[in-house]
Order: C-alpha cells, then structure tokens, then sequence
C-alpha cells in the first residue's frame, strides 16, 4: 500500500515538468506577420500569368510567314483512295465457249518425213462441255508428195522405200484449255487466246489397207461400212491413237485463229515378210474454228 501511495505522489510532482518542456503550437487566427515577410529576402514573388512572357533580351525577331502559292485543285488523291480501291480487280473471260458448238475446217503438213511430204485437208466437230474441254471428232484425209529425196534414194543409194504412208483418218479426242490469256495486238486491241491440249482415239487408213496387201481390221463392221467419199470405200483400218497441242487466238466472238502440231501413231506392216512397227505421223495444223451460237451471255452466280 506505502509502495503505490508513492508512485501516486512521483507521477503528481512530475506531471508538471513535463508539460513546461512542450512547444506551443501555431495560432492560426491571428493574420500573418507583415513585416516578417519584408525581411524574408530568399522568398521569390508569385507568378502572374495573366499576361505574356517577355521574350528574352538576347532573342532575334520572328521571321515574316511566306506567301503560299495557290496549288492546283485536286478533287482527290491517293490518300483520300481506301485500301480496298487500289486492290485491281481480276478482269472477266473476253471470250466463253461453255455450251457452244465449234466447226473448224483445218490444213495440214506432215514434218517428219524427208522422203514423202503429206499435205492434207479435214474438218473438226466439237462441243464444248466446259471452257475448258471440248469433246471433238475430226476428221482428215491426205495426199502425197514426193520429194527429191526419193528419186535420190532409190537410184543413188538403191534403196527399198517402204509403202506405209497415211491416207485417211477418223479421230475423237478429248480437248483441254488449262490456259487462257490476253495480247495486245500493236499496241491497240487486245486479242484473247489459250492453249490447248488434244488426246484421243481412233482409225487410220494407210497405203498398206489398198490392194493387194489389204491390212488392218477388215470388216470394223459386218456388213462392211460404207465409207463416205473422204474415206473411200470399205478398207480396212487400223487402229491409232493421237497427241497433240496448240494456241488459238479469238478476235471475235464467233470466230478463231487455230495452229498446233499433232502426232499420229499406229501399228503397221509395211511388207509381208517385215514385222509391224509403229509409225509416228507429225503433222503441223492451221485451221479457223467457227462457233454456234454466235454470241454468248455472262451467267453470274
């Protein structure tokens, strides 16, 4: 009890001593010292910016603005383009043969035979099951023509020139266009063309299907066909098949340019006591194809 009496007492004696070493604090209603303000010369004066900064002393006068020259009214350019503006759209096909008829009366020249040249003269049929194949039937006959080479041959050299030259020949072949373009003719129109592709099918009638040899499938029908004028009459043929390509070129919408080269191949026996060999007929053609109908129409899905 004495114990706590006397810590009682110390803390009443101390209490005061304690609150004389505090620091009064700001008085906040009394105005600010004037006169104490004037003797503070560290403290800069406030900013007015309500009027312009002064240029420096040191700073060279603004220079006059240049008179911009009118520029030439331009509506618009290729800023003001979007994107998808410049973007050049793919130009339809100038020229459409899906669904159309094609006639085309076709010459041609054999190229790989020194000996005998063929020329020959034939007429293709063909229709169109897409613009780019056809199904066609031609037909072809040729004439020979014997070259300075022969009479060389036989009298110089003595040799055996064999008899197996092509007359006639009747083919179906399938036609694929896997490439279609445009040219610019001179600077001035533009002609529309493709490449072509043929393969096909089909009899060939040669020097050997005459008397007295007679070779080949005879009858191909029972009774014997009879062949029209261009063939002949009932010879026998020989089966072949063909392979060829080309570029035609179309300035009208009915009418085009044609030139390839199509090879022939067939089996044949040129003499009786000689094995059959195959023969391979090149032949270079220039034909003018005409189509039916004469106009065709954009169908748009």
């Amino acid at each position: 009890m004495r114990f706590r009496v006397a810590i009682a007492c110390f803390v009443a004696v101390a209490s005061p001593a304690l609150g004389a070493e505090e620091q009064p604090g700001l008085d906040l209603s009394e105005p600010p010292n004037k006169d104490a303000a004037k003797g503070d010369d560290d403290e800069l004066p406030p900013l007015d910016l309500s009027k312009p900064p002064e240029p420096p002393r040191d700073a060279k006068p603004a220079a006059a603005p240049r008179e911009e020259k009118p520029r030439a009214f331009q509506p618009f350019s290729e800023k003001d383009v979007a994107l998808g503006d410049k973007v050049k759209a793919v130009q339809r096909k100038g020229f459409l043969k899906r669904g159309r008829f094609e006639l085309a009366p076709v010459f041609a020249a054999t190229v790989n035979d020194a000996f005998y040249e063929k020329f020959g003269f034939g007429v293709r049929a063909a229709y169109n099951l897409h613009d780019a194949f056809a199904i066609a039937l031609r037909g072809q006959r040729y004439w020979k023509y014997n070259t300075d080479n022969v009479r060389a041959g036989k009298l110089a050299f003595q040799s055996q020139l064999l008899n197996a030259d092509i007359q006639q020949q009747l083919m179906l072949d399938g036609v694929w266009s896997p490439i279609y373009g445009k040219a610019a003719v001179l600077a001035g129109s533009i002609v529309h063309f493709d490449l072509f592709l043929s393969a096909g099918l089909g009899y060939v009638w040669t020097a050997t299907s005459d008397p007295p040899l007679e070779q080949g499938m005879d009858p191909i029908v029972s009774p014997p066909l009879e062949w029209p004028p261009l063939f002949g009459d009932k010879k026998p043929a020989k089966l072949a098949t063909d392979l060829g390509g080309g570029v035609r070129f179309y300035p009208k919408e009915w009418l085009a340019f044609e030139i390839g080269l199509i090879a022939t191949f067939y089996s044949d026996q040129p003499a009786p006591l000689l094995p059959a060999t195959i023969q391979k007929v090149f032949a270079a053609n220039v034909g003018v194809s005409f189509f039916f109908p004469t106009t065709f129409d954009y169908v748009y899905p």
